[in-house]
């Protein structure tokens, strides 16, 4: 593994006090995976002694995919088969994140900033489904944010699409110093980064593991 460690070593920096995120980086997704998926635990396990590890996933609970136990175990197999100390794992966290959140206006073209004030919108007034808006806290939008208009026009006659705020933004808020890697990078990756920019959450990302 020396010249892997080599690689790591002048490819990718290394932390000391931060929250790393991984996201959706998991067996039913490593057919899109550029990366060497072996090179990216053994980066985790070197950063394990200083940082905190956090792997957040598509499982059970979101869409039907991989439970918690299948999915720790999937990485303590890559871990022992490419002679990586897999203690780190037992001492990560692991949270089914949820999936598709903001996807209908991601995938409507809405700019990340409009996005991002309706989410925090949300988040103020207690709104989680964003068909719950009724025309008076649409009016406050509106009034508060003059320059996205886009929303209302999108959302106000859909029936059935909307955006809601998932559990996940409690975890997030716990969360600082962070960084973060995964993916998809247009798709659940995005929807995190999302999400913490409207909790105001400063970040950085690892490119080398972002798929």
């Amino acid at each position: 593994m020396g010249k892997l460690k080599k690689i790591l070593k002048e490819e990718v920096k290394s932390f000391t006090g931060k929250t790393i995120i991984n996201v959706d980086i998991q067996p039913e997704y490593e057919p899109a995976i550029h990366f060497s998926i072996p090179e990216w635990l053994e980066w985790l396990e070197q950063q394990s002694e200083n940082n905190k590890i956090v792997f957040l996933f598509n499982g059970t609970d979101t869409v039907g995919g991989v439970s918690e136990q299948e999915y720790i175990s999937w990485l303590l197999n890559l871990c022992i088969e490419n002679d990586i100390d897999p203690d780190f794992i037992n001492g990560s966290y692991f949270y089914d994140k949820g999936y598709a959140f903001f996807r209908y206006c991601m995938d409507s073209g809405i700019d990340d900033d409009e996005l991002v004030a309706l989410i925090r919108f949300m988040v103020a007034n207690d709104i989680n489904d964003s068909r719950d808006i009724d025309s008076d806290n649409w009016k406050k939008f509106e009034k508060k944010y003059p320059e996205y208009p886009n929303l209302f026009k999108l959302l106000k006659d859909e029936m059935g699409e909307m955006i809601n705020i998932p559990e996940l933004m409690d975890e997030l808020r716990q969360y600082n110093n962070i960084v973060i890697m995964g993916g998809g990078v247009d798709e659940c990756l995005k929807e995190v980064e999302l999400a913490l920019q409207s909790l105001d959450k400063s970040y950085i990302t690892v490119p080398q593991f972002i798929f």
